[in-house]
């Protein structure tokens, strides 16, 4: 459903200007799987070679980070005594430790399942979007007075519009954020650019927590890379992005057409990610986005809507 509102404004686009739905659908699609399986192969084997470095890079990063190893082994030292003190001594017991699998063996474990996702969410993808507005056109006719008819039109148009247009603008600002990060990560001296440019690009579907965790990326990524004050310099430069992009640029771009409560994003996002894992943060702006559309339509709802509403 959130590939569909994707693709709508483009797909009415080319219905817009004669081309027929079924053509238009198959257009659009291969324009997006040619995009995605452009993005994977670009960042795959870089993201396979970072990945494989990680084992054997350990020591490495002890060394880079000793400014901060001592107060953590005074405190690993305290907490030992403390539990001595407070724990009474047991019987010595011996220890087993089952080695899980290895990187390979994880993603070879998970090719099949992946697949076949993709290719349920592909098929389905393309039926929703051929069917154009039938589901709306039924949900109409049900509905058993005209002003309920009427309600429900204004619901559904609001709900495709504003998560429609909202995944456009944030799929261009992200964009933009990726290339300025790719960008400046070459001209640093990162190896990988297009990776890195693709990491920022991806995690800031996800508001507040998807910039957070980039940045931690980022941070380990200087360790590996450098071993001087440079190891600070790629998560300073997306740190700043960041808040270039979060202080200005998207709130001019959005305007008052997307405004939402930031504790309501942050629960919503905490919640989903607790139900679904990661597609649950992707997904849990645009439902919550869908859900105030409803709750100002619907009378006894609009308090519910006013509450989720962001400043002004």
């Amino acid at each position: 459903m959130l590939l569909r509102l994707f693709l709508q404004l483009p797909l009415s686009f080319l219905i817009r200007h004669g081309v027929p739905r079924l053509v238009a659908v198959l257009i659009v699609m291969l324009v997006l799987l040619g995009a995605l399986g452009g993005l994977g192969s670009a960042i795959g084997g870089p993201a396979v070679d970072w990945i494989g470095k990680i084992p054997g890079s350990y020591g490495q990063i002890q060394n880079r980070i000793q400014f901060i190893k001592r107060p953590l082994q005074i405190l690993q030292s305290t907490a030992h005594q403390v539990e001595h003190i407070f724990v009474a001594p047991s019987a010595t017991t011996q220890t087993v430790t089952v080695a899980g699998p290895g990187i390979g063996g994880f993603l070879a474990s998970n090719t099949q399942s992946l697949l076949r996702s993709v290719g349920t969410t592909i098929v389905l993808l393309f039926f929703l979007l051929a069917a154009g507005d039938t589901f709306k056109r039924r949900l109409v006719e049900i509905m058993p007075r005209l002003s309920d008819k009427k309600r429900a039109v204004e619901i559904v148009n609001e709900i495709e519009d504003s998560i429609s247009g909202y995944l456009l603008r944030i799929t261009i600002i992200n964009a933009g954020l990726g290339f300025l990060t790719g960008l400046a990560f070459y001209l640093c001296g990162m190896p990988a650019p297009v990776l890195w440019g693709a990491i920022a690009f991806c995690f800031n579907f996800i508001p507040f927590l998807g910039p957070l965790c980039a940045g931690i990326i980022f941070f380990m990524a200087g360790l590996f890379t450098f071993d001087t004050w440079r190891m600070v310099l790629p998560v300073g430069i997306y740190t700043c992005f960041v808040l270039l992009e979060g202080e200005f640029i998207t709130p001019t771009v959005m305007a008052r057409r997307f405004s939402l409560n930031p504790v309501a994003i942050i629960v919503a996002i905490v919640f989903w990610f607790w139900m679904w894992g990661t597609p649950g943060a992707l997904l849990a702006v645009p439902m919550l986005a869908a859900f105030k559309v409803v709750c100002d339509h619907v009378g006894p709802l609009n308090a519910i809507g006013h509450l989720l509403e962001g400043s002004t």
